[in-house]
């Protein structure tokens, strides 16, 4: 059995994910969306749970933009009160990055310093933060010779490892400690501290007007450092992309096709990155997917994603794909572009607080 929910999260991601057996279901968080959708959103999902099924056996926070993270801070301030547990925690903080030759940042570095902050008060996250790779970065290597990491998760599935690599995290150093000017990156202290002052965040401005966006041309160090990761279990294969940069999806695609010695990799289902933005896909990784189901997380509000080009371009690798949306108002407008080329819409079959729920071994139809 496996389940994957878009969580109505906004303009965010929130990507609620089940497997397993009826009588042992594990659970996969991908990010928490922005802060106001987080109540209706992340929130409402969890306490659709028992108290006792309320455990994680994976949490990635992909990279720190507010519409991916802000969910996750009010999550872990109140992982007591949900009783909510978390086996595994994937994040790149300033832990992971002030060591180039660790090696991101991000265009918005003090929600990382207040997720940072958050764990290492806590035991059992700072225990479980990015365990897999003994507390360093979650990271693929540069060399495109060496073999992309693959864990094995409970429950007989697996995770490939396909991004961000060494080379994008130093990026994001950079970028982080610049904006950090007035207290050291790191100190959790007064992370925490400023972060008991903020009531609410804002969103990011939106793009300058006069710039004309082009296939694969997004270069924010924040979506460059995304973890992008391929999750398997039994013959299910999910590419999740978080806001990853489209030549790294490329790059990645096609050492694991040639790790697997395969001309295209078979998925079920492509969470297409940043929302359906034609800046994060192209050509060169799309070439790479044999998928008819592709899944939109966005309301369109604040960057007004998903383009229309991204759907017209998913087409032309992909015979009349399935678009699955977690808004009614996104699947209505690709619908009314789509022009026979690709069936946009939202699954009838709603999770328990909304969105989209698709049971892939059921297919898409």
């Amino acid at each position: 059995m496996v389940t994957i929910e878009l969580l109505p999260a906004a303009h965010g991601d929130a990507i609620w994910i089940e497997y397993g057996t009826t009588a042992q279901r594990r659970r996969i968080l991908i990010d928490g969306g922005p802060a106001p959708a987080y109540d209706k959103g992340l929130r409402q999902r969890i306490l659709t749970l028992p108290k006792s099924k309320r455990k994680l056996e994976m949490m990635i926070v992909t990279h720190i933009d507010a519409d991916h993270i802000d969910g996750c801070l009010i999550l872990l301030r109140e992982l007591e009160a949900l009783n909510v547990k978390i086996n595994e925690l994937w994040f790149n903080g300033w832990d992971q990055i002030a060591d180039a030759d660790k090696a991101p940042a991000s265009y918005a570095p003090l929600q990382g310093e207040f997720l940072g902050g958050l764990i290492q008060v806590n035991d059992e996250l700072k225990n479980s933060w990015n365990k897999r790779f003994e507390g360093d970065a979650v990271v693929v290597p540069d060399e495109d010779d060496k073999e992309l990491p693959v864990l094995q998760l409970a429950g007989d599935a697996k995770l490939t490892l396909l991004g961000p690599t060494q080379a994008e995290l130093r990026r994001l150093r950079a970028r982080w400690k610049a904006a950090i000017r007035d207290f050291s990156p790191g100190d959790a202290r007064e992370a925490l501290s400023r972060l008991d002052e903020r009531r609410e965040y804002r969103p990011p401005p939106p793009p300058a007007a006069f710039a004309t966006p082009t296939f694969g041309d997004d270069r924010s160090p924040a979506n460059g450092a995304s973890i992008a990761c391929v999750f398997e279990h039994g013959d299910v294969s999910v590419l999740l992309t978080g806001d990853a940069h489209a030549r790294s999806l490329a790059s990645s695609l096609e050492r694991l096709a040639k790790q697997k010695s395969l001309t295209k990799l078979h998925f079920d289902a492509v969470k297409v990155p940043h929302h359906g933005s034609m800046s994060n896909v192209s050509h060169d990784w799309l070439r790479w997917i044999d998928c008819k189901c592709w899944l939109i997380s966005t309301n369109g509000a604040v960057f007004h994603h998903p383009d229309v080009q991204t759907a017209q371009l998913i087409a032309k690798h992909s015979q009349q794909p399935a678009l699955l949306c977690n808004y009614d108002g996104i699947a209505e407008r690709l619908s009314a572009e789509a022009g026979g080329e690709w069936k946009a819409f939202v699954p009838e079959s709603a999770g328990p607080a909304g969105g989209l729920s698709l049971d892939l071994e059921a297919g898409a139809e």
